[in-house]
């Protein structure tokens, strides 16, 4: 479980400059701003990913801190992802090397739904700059 959540945070970390790409047409995006939460508690930390539903403009991502995030996202109809985490504590960076220092141990508090394309509930519309999105997770994933 440890490993899988560490994998899921790293791959959608480094995926998120591919989807984001490196060049090319002058960018459409709008700022967008909102918060997120799990039955009204703000999620801790985590990534919000912003996905095309038609698959024509780039995906665009977001870290989550304290309940909020602020991200650039071209407008269109979105798939929303969430990954939300909390720290729980600390470990050595390499499993059983105290001399390889520590870092913040987390766990996963939404539910894996959240998380996934073709499983996650959340949908947005973005029309304009300056939108507000804000979503309410349930415990149960639906």
């Amino acid at each position: 479980m440890k490993y899988s959540l560490k994998f899921a945070v790293l791959s959608i970390v480094c995926s998120i400059p591919l989807f984001l790409g490196c060049g090319g047409p002058a960018s459409t995006t709008v700022p967008i701003s909102g918060t997120v939460s799990v039955e009204g508690q703000p999620v801790e930390g985590g990534l919000i990913t912003f996905l095309s539903v038609d698959g024509e403009t780039q995906a665009a991502g977001a870290p989550i801190k304290d309940g909020a995030y602020q991200a650039e996202v071209e407008p269109g109809e979105k798939k929303v992802m969430v990954l939300g985490t909390k720290v729980v504590g600390e470990e050595y960076v390499l499993k059983g090397v105290p001399d390889s220092g520590t870092r913040q141990k987390l766990e996963t508090i939404t539910h894996p739904n959240y998380n996934a394309k073709h499983l996650t509930p959340l949908k947005a519309t973005i029309s304009g700059p300056s939108e507000e999105m804000n979503f309410d997770l349930k415990k149960n994933g639906k």
